[in-house]
C-alpha cells in the first residue's frame, strides 16, 4: 500500500486522507479480484473433472457426484463474496472521491 505525501497547503490534508483511503480499498479491490480468479481457476478443475467422467468407461458414482457438485457449489459462494466486496468498495470509492469533488466549505 502506498500512501501520498501530505503537504501543508489549504486543503491538501483532507485530499490526501481521501487519496490514502482510496489507494487502501484498491488494495482491498484486487484481493477481492484475486479471491474471484481462484474460483474461476477452480471451476476450470471441475470442468475437467467432468470431461474425465464423462469419458470414463463406467458411469460415475453419486459420491463423486456430489463431492463435484458441493466443490462448484463453494466456488460460486466464493464467486458471489468477491464480487458483492467489490461492489461495496466500488461505491465506498465513488463516496470518497464525492469529498474530494466537493470538499467541505470552510469559511473564514
Amino acid at each position: 500500500m502506498s500512501y501520498i505525501n501530505n503537504s501543508n497547503g489549504w486543503g491538501n490534508q483532507h485530499t490526501n486522507h481521501v487519496a490514502n483511503k482510496v489507494d487502501h480499498l484498491a488494495d482491498k479491490i484486487s484481493f477481492a479480484v484475486d479471491m474471484v480468479a481462484n474460483a474461476a481457476i477452480n471451476l476450470d478443475g471441475a470442468q475437467q473433472e467432468l470431461l474425465t467422467l464423462a469419458n470414463a468407461p463406467y458411469p460415475p458414482q453419486s459420491t463423486q457426484l456430489i463431492a463435484l457438485a458441493n466443490r462448484i457449489a463453494a466456488n460460486k459462494r466464493q464467486i458471489d463474496d468477491g464480487l458483492a466486496k467489490i461492489k461495496e468498495m466500488a461505491r465506498t470509492i465513488d463516496q470518497e472521491t464525492n469529498q474530494i469533488q466537493n470538499p467541505p466549505q470552510r469559511g473564514w
